[in-house]
C-alpha cells in the first residue's frame, strides 16, 4: 500500500505544479501580452478537482480526516477501538453511497465536452468514484487491522 500512496502523492504534486505553471502563464500572458489562453482556467480547475478528492483519499490513508475527538479519547481504550470501528464504517457507507450516486452523473457527463478543452466532462467527474474507491481500500484495510486487533503495527507504513 505505501508504493500506491506514493503513486498518488505523486500524482497530486504533478498536477499541483501543471495547474501553478498554467495558471502562472495565463496570468502573465493575459497581463503582459494582453493574450489569454481559453483552455488555462479549465485546465488549473480540473486539477484543483482531481487533487482535492484523491487527497481526501490520501487522508483517509493517514486517518487524517477533520474529526473531534476529544471525548473519544476520554474513553476507555475497549471502547475507543469501538468507537473509532463505527466511525470507520460509518465513513465506509458515506463514501460507497457517494460512489454509487456519482456513477449516474459520469456517465451522463461523458457526453458533454468541456468548452475550453473539449474533453468530457465525466473525466472530472469521474474524480468522485475513483476516489472513492481508493478510500474504501483504505478504511477496509484499516478495518481489517482494527478487527484482528493489530491496531498498534498499524501505521503509515502498513497503509
Amino acid at each position: 500500500m505505501r508504493v500506491f500512496e506514493k503513486v498518488l502523492k505523486s500524482l497530486c504534486v504533478v498536477l499541483f505544479v501543471e495547474m501553478a505553471i498554467v495558471t502562472f502563464m495565463q496570468v502573465v500572458s493575459r497581463y503582459i501580452f494582453g493574450v489569454s489562453f481559453f483552455w488555462a482556467e479549465e485546465l488549473a480547475r480540473f486539477s484543483m478537482v482531481w487533487i482535492a478528492f484523491l487527497g481526501a483519499a490520501i487522508a483517509i490513508a493517514h486517518n487524517s480526516h477533520t474529526n473531534i475527538n476529544f471525548f473519544v479519547d476520554l474513553l476507555p481504550k475497549v471502547i475507543k477501538k469501538y468507537v473509532e470501528i463505527v466511525q470507520d464504517l460509518v465513513c465506509l457507507f458515506f463514501v460507497v453511497c457517494v460512489m454509487f450516486y456519482s456513477w449516474p452523473i459520469v456517465i451522463i457527463t461523458m457526453k458533454n465536452l468541456s468548452t475550453g478543452l473539449k474533453i468530457p466532462m465525466g473525466l472530472v467527474y469521474i474524480s468522485l468514484p475513483v476516489s472513492g474507491f481508493i478510500m474504501i481500500l483504505y478504511l477496509l484495510v484499516r478495518l481489517y487491522f482494527k478487527f484482528t486487533s493489530r491496531e498498534e503495527s498499524m501505521g503509515d507504513e502498513q497503509l
